[in-house]
Formats: structure tokens, sequence, C-alpha cells
């Protein structure tokens, strides 16, 4: 008589044991490589010909930087609405100016407050994680001083956080 050959509770517990291992495994990795990958700036490339002009607050785990460029405020802003469509895969997010219309209340007798200002969000956050880099766009002002004179330029700033 011959006997049939099948797997035995032993080995289909071994098989499903091991299965387990690798599946939680794969888990542990992906974790610790998404938790990695956001312990760096979200960098977007700047917009063509833009000219660095500085960083403030530089911390640990942000900081911003500063781009003045020679075209527009609104050709920039549509410059970083192609890169989000990019970034999120659809056009679900956009640039945003605020106010919406017209100028910011006090832009007109105060030099420190932009007309208006186009607001891009580009967010990378995880779990348990941040990272996000905030882009404003706004007429550059002007300025006694040859350095912070930005008068006829558009400022771009990218404003960054990301884990430690």
């Amino acid at each position: 008589m011959k006997r049939k050959r099948g797997l035995s509770i032993v080995q289909m517990s071994l098989i499903a044991a091991f299965v387990g291992v690798l599946l939680i495994a794969g888990a542990v990795v992906s974790y610790v490589t998404d938790q990695a990958s956001h312990r760096s700036p979200l960098d977007i490339p700047p917009y063509p010909n833009a000219v660095y002009w500085g960083t403030s607050n530089v911390q640990d785990t942000s900081r911003n930087l500063f781009y003045r460029v020679a075209d527009a405020p609104e050709k920039v802003a549509s410059y970083y609405q192609q890169k989000m469509v990019e970034h999120y895969g659809n056009s679900d997010q956009g640039c945003v100016r605020l106010p919406a219309t017209g100028n910011a209340p006090g832009s007109d007798t105060n030099p420190n407050i932009p007309p208006f200002i186009f607001r891009c969000m580009f967010d990378n956050s995880g779990f348990n994680t941040s990272q996000f880099t905030q882009v404003e766009i706004y007429p550059g002002g002007e300025n006694s001083d040859p350095f912070l004179n930005a008068k006829g330029m558009t400022v771009v700033k990218y404003e960054q956080q990301w884990q430690k």
C-alpha cells in the first residue's frame, strides 16, 4: 500500500512562520526607509535663472531660503504650480494667491508688507514624520541697502521643515 505524501501540520506551521517573519522584516525595512527619507529638506528645483539671495532661521530641522527672479510673480507662480502637479501627480493641489484679489491691507503704507503672496505647499509627510517646503512668491520691495533692495524683482522664499 502506497501512502499519500502531503505536508504535515508541523511543516505547514513552519512555512507560515517563515512567511510571517518575512512580512514583519519587510514592514520594518519599509518603516526605517520611510523615516530616513524624511531626514533632509524636501528640495524643489528653483525657478530657472533664480539667483540665490540668502538663508535665514537655520535650525537643525528647518530653514528659509531666498531667491530673486527678474520675471513677474504670476509667471514664477505658474512654474511652481507645474512643479506641484509633478509632485502630487495631479492638479488637486494649487498655489494660492493671498489676498485672492487686490492688495494686502497696509501694503500701500508699509514697505515690509508685500502687496500679495502666492503660496505653494509641497508636502511629503509620512507616518509619524513631517517634511515639507512651502514656497512663497511675492514682488520685491525697495530698500536703501543695495543687498536688500529687490525693487522690480520677484522674491521666492522656501520655508523648509524636516525630521531630525
